[in-house]
């Protein structure tokens, strides 16, 4: 019951927030995606995008789109606490596993967005459930339950390929390899297979696009306007950040808890037959690396890894004193945390908070919003309206074949979301499902470009190019300065052909 109460508890507080400030960029870009409903995307399965769509019919309010996120990460903490009695936790153990989980940074962040990770706790903390349940129940029905859950998981992210491998070597390491000496395994396999074959066969018929993304992710690496940096091009600097994020992602209290937690995996003999969540662990951590990946591409291991913690916490320290003190020092350093994670204070509030702790605001100069993803929550309404101010001041003749082209999928749903009302037309954009959808029939004689990304190849492809005006959101000082908007004109050819030479595909 603890598990359950933690749950709803974590599921009000992410409510109370969800519609406290407005939407980042990946959600305004999944909006455009729902309304373009495929198999797959460039960039990822359909999952976010069919989310997206279930929150049409209430003008994709924050509140109708992150609901689900609000859910997801409050069942990640019932089955941190349902993992921990699995591995022979008590109820000091499930009660510490589920409130550690509900306030991991990261988890509290994921739940209050919606965007491809929302579901990898969830998704990934099930598979290792239900495999735990197989190998101590012996009962092979729990393959289908696996295979469901890697089915869900592969259509909210492609990672889960990396847990689904991650999790076979680590059973094939072990004794526990003999759940796999079972008729329902190859079944289960089949039928996971032969759910996700859609989204995989969209893949092949675009070429595989995903790995394109994948390219181009780590070609547009780049500091934030303000100098901070999380991804690097160099192997050995990103292999040292990826490290400290998941100090980070998950905060150095609870960052202690799946540290021991993977120690008590590995070699502790009451946890002997789940050695194989640290083989999995061992190797996540070991790929991502090696695929110079972002930090936050193994963030929902950690479910698991903290309910083993909890349950060796609660076998070292069995006096009633030793684990209300363990209690307070998580609650003590991750509560400061929460604002940093969940949109609890009002902005304005939240710059005071910051400028308080010392991280903007030095001596003397303006507070900045230091939360990148808050960042991006912000003037999008305000964007949409300025450029469409641009767009009326064009004669009506010319502004009838004008399109409107944004070279960034977050820019490009901005304006398709919010531009309607202020009388833009349907817009284009180059990265990537925005570009595979096309320039709409625009022949490109008159066009007006927003974002700077693709600034060089813009003066390349038209003759006559005009700098209209710049948008700033004082907000998004961290991520990066004013948008640049272009009235282009006298394209070296027409729309249709140049079109392959604007597109570009990246995270």
């Amino acid at each position: 019951m603890i598990g359950l109460w933690t749950a709803l508890a974590t599921f009000a507080l992410h409510a109370s927030a969800l519609h406290n400030y407005g939407l980042v960029s990946d959600e305004l870009y999944f909006i455009a995606c729902s309304q373009h409903l495929a198999w797959g995307y460039v960039d990822q399965p359909p999952l976010v995008a069919i989310v997206a769509r279930l929150s049409a019919p209430f003008g994709y309010n924050p509140i109708a789109l992150r609901l689900l996120p609000a859910l997801s990460a409050a069942l990640a903490a019932w089955l941190a606490a349902a993992i921990a009695g699995e591995l022979g936790g008590g109820r000091f153990a499930r009660g510490l596993a589920a409130v550690a989980t509900a306030l991991v940074p990261a988890y509290l962040l994921l739940g209050n967005l919606l965007v491809t990770t929302s579901f990898e706790p969830l998704s990934w903390s099930l598979v290792i459930y239900f495999t735990i349940r197989a190998i101590k129940t012996g009962k092979s029905a729990y393959w289908y339950a696996i295979a469901a859950a890697f089915t869900f998981g592969m259509y909210g992210k492609y990672s889960m390929l990396l847990l689904g491998a991650a999790v076979a070597i680590g059973l094939l390491l072990t004794p526990e390899r003999r759940i796999f000496r079972t008729r329902a395994f190859p079944i289960a396999a089949a039928l996971a297979l032969l759910a996700i074959a859609p989204n995989l066969a969209w893949q092949w018929s675009h070429g595989f696009p995903f790995l394109g993304v994948l390219h181009g992710d780590f070609q547009h690496r780049h500091p934030f306007q303000s100098g901070m940096m999380l991804e690097y091009k160099s192997f050995g600097v990103n292999a040292l950040a990826f490290i400290a994020e998941q100090l980070l992602y998950t905060s150095p209290a609870i960052a202690a808890i799946w540290i021991w937690g993977a120690i008590a995996l590995a070699r502790s003999e009451r946890l002997r037959a789940f050695r194989w969540i640290a083989i999995a662990f061992v190797l996540l951590i070991a790929a991502a690396i090696a695929l110079e990946g972002k930090g936050y591409y193994v963030i929902a291991i950690y479910v698991p890894l903290i309910a083993a913690g909890c349950v060796a916490i609660e076998g070292a320290w069995q006096r009633t004193g030793a684990r209300s003190a363990a209690t307070a020092v998580l609650l003590a350093t991750t509560l400061p945390l929460v604002p940093f994670a969940l949109p609890v204070l009002p902005i304005e509030s939240f710059l005071s908070y910051s400028q308080a702790l010392g991280l903007t605001g030095a001596h003397g100069t303006p507070p900045h919003v230091v939360q990148p993803l808050y960042a991006q929550e912000f003037g999008w309404d305000q964007f949409a309206q300025r450029v469409a101010q641009v767009y009326a001041a064009l004669p009506p003749r010319v502004r009838a074949r004008t399109a409107v082209f944004a070279d960034t999928y977050g820019e490009a749903g901005a304006l398709a979301l919010y531009g309607p009302k202020y009388h833009l037309p349907t817009i284009i954009g180059s990265q990537n499902n925005f570009y595979l959808w096309g320039p709409n029939g625009y022949d490109g004689s008159s066009m007006i470009v927003v974002g700077a990304t693709q600034q060089e190849t813009i003066r390349r492809l038209f003759r006559h190019v005009t700098l209209v005006t710049t948008i700033a959101n004082p907000y998004e000082w961290v991520l990066q300065g004013p948008d640049p908007v272009y009235y282009c004109t006298d394209p070296i050819a027409p729309l249709a052909q140049i079109w392959p030479q604007l597109g570009w595909y990246g995270a």
